[in-house]
């Protein structure tokens, strides 16, 4: 309707009698609320059907196949990132990636912990240092759990203690060296010949709780790892590859039963 004819009409609707203008008026309603009630049964209705849709829609009787979930990347440890070199400067490269966790005031390992609070391993207290060696340093750092892995490095080896930056808590580990798994739940042990380089032993201990529990060990495990095999990496929680001579990589994981098992391949787990 245009604007000329909307006068007409606003003309016509004034000439109309009073009661003619009430009836008038009265459909004019009638019609609108028509339409409103029109468009609230329409509402009505599809909400209705998408109700009936989805109550009628059988559930699925297994699940879905979905696509294994990618690895958790982390950061690299010090023993992963700094290649050989000499104790002395492995401390200060592992110091520099701890950033403000670390740092050496003297001859006192100063670690930061999670809520604040300081340990100090004083060369004082130790023995290596004594003995002519280097001393307490970082001789692992691990930036995704916050597990420091700190030695009193004598001449020949080193007493270990692992500290989680996390919670404080301080494990003895002797003189065997600890790398922990991704999450670190476990950590494969490792202790070497007379030589101080070839690895002899191997074990995997339990570290979740207040004292580490070996669950598994090269000695008195049935299947052996090969000789003169040599710890790789942990390449999740579950599994552990080696390298050995002459010879493709070897697994040590966890079964679904918990056991610790040898593979030559790669487990699925």
């Amino acid at each position: 309707m245009t604007f000329d004819d909307q006068k007409v009409s606003n003309r016509m609707q004034a000439a109309l009698p009073n009661e003619s203008r009430r009836v008038y008026y009265r459909g004019r309603c009638n019609s609108f609320v028509k339409r409103v009630n029109g468009a609230r049964r329409m509402r009505i209705f599809v909400l209705l059907l998408t109700f009936v849709i989805l109550a009628c829609k059988p559930l699925p009787t297994r699940a879905e196949p979905t696509e294994a979930a990618a690895p958790v990347s982390r950061a690299k440890s010090c023993g992963e990132s700094i290649p050989n070199t000499s104790t002395e400067e492995f401390n200060k490269k592992c110091i520099a990636l701890a950033g403000p966790l670390a740092a050496m005031r003297g001859g006192m390992l100063v670690l930061r912990m999670d809520n604040g609070d300081r340990k100090n391993f004083n060369n004082k207290d130790g023995t290596g240092a004594m003995e002519g060696g280097y001393g307490y340093g970082l001789a692992d750092f691990y930036p995704s759990t916050h597990i420091f892995v700190v030695a009193d490095f004598g001449v020949d080896a080193g007493r270990i203690i692992a500290v989680d930056g996390r919670t404080g808590r301080t494990l003895d580990f002797g003189y065997a060296s600890p790398h922990f798994s991704p999450l670190g739940n476990w950590a494969l042990t490792i202790e070497y010949d007379v030589d101080g380089v070839t690895e002899s032993d191997f074990a995997i201990l339990d570290v979740r709780g207040k004292k580490p529990i070996k669950i598994w060990a090269s000695k008195t495990s049935k299947k052996r790892l090969p000789a003169k095999a040599k710890f790789a990496a942990w390449v999740n929680d579950r599994t552990i590859s080696f390298t050995s001579s002459g010879q493709k990589s070897v697994f040590l994981f966890q079964a679904d039963n918990g056991a610790w098992d040898i593979s030559t391949t790669m487990p699925s787990n």
